[in-house]
């Protein structure tokens, strides 16, 4: 099955953006449901509480489908032809399978089409932020995990002669060390200067200097008495 194109996408979340929902009465949970049926081939459908919080979404953009509960994060899935009772609304011949895994490729054509999104319907809005946290979490878990494949890269050769270049993560490490104690003790202030360090050895040599000083001075004081 070909893909939908970006604009066949954003075509679908403009028209579902101009429709007006249909709420329906609480149920027995206390929970009403929220319906925008779009006619491009989008559907949302969100479950709010009696004090307006969303708990829960379900999203239909072509043949994609997206589902959003509080505490349990977000799923990916499709909708097949089929017989029996299915989740996409007005169609009754439609079921819904979820992906046994989240879906990356299937996250990030949904948030890019809802990305369009610039009303104001507060349900939509939801479910564009939702999808939006959902991929910028994939995305940085992508880049762990690049980052991690590339620490255990094994080290390549060094030529004869040369020594092996330092590892970066010590500084960066010490870097973190540095700022944390900066957050917790406090900088030092611009105009301070550090006291100067002696060393064992130079304060000896002062000493000597100094008794050396002290006896010539006693003599040159007997010769003038």
């Amino acid at each position: 099955m070909a893909e939908p194109s970006p604009e066949t996408l954003k075509t679908a979340v403009q028209a579902l953006g101009r429709v007006h929902a249909v709420e329906g009465p609480p149920g027995e949970n206390g929970l009403r449901t929220v319906w925008h049926l779009g006619t491009q081939g989008a559907e949302l459908m969100s479950l709010v509480d009696t004090e307006g919080r969303v708990r829960r979404q379900e999203l239909t953009l072509l043949e994609d489908h997206y589902m959003w509960a509080s505490g349990e994060g977000v799923r990916t899935g499709r909708v097949e032809p089929g017989e029996g009772e299915g989740h996409r609304a007005g169609t009754a011949s439609a079921v819904v399978r979820a992906d046994p895994q989240l879906v990356p490729h299937r996250l990030l054509r949904a948030a890019l089409a809802l990305g369009t999104y610039t009303g104001q319907d507060r349900y939509i809005l939801h479910i564009q932020r939702v999808l939006a946290l959902a991929r910028e979490g994939l995305e940085l878990a992508g880049a762990a995990q690049a980052a991690r494949a590339a620490s255990q890269r094994p080290s390549e050769p060094t030529l004869p002669g040369l020594s092996p270049q330092p590892s970066v993560a010590p500084v960066v490490e010490a870097a973190a060390v540095a700022a944390t104690a900066q957050l917790v003790y406090g900088a030092p202030h611009p105009n301070e200067v550090p006291p100067p360090v002696t060393r064992r050895s130079e304060g000896a040599v002062m000493v000597v200097v100094l008794g050396v000083g002290l006896l010539l001075g006693l003599l040159l004081l007997s010769w003038l008495l």
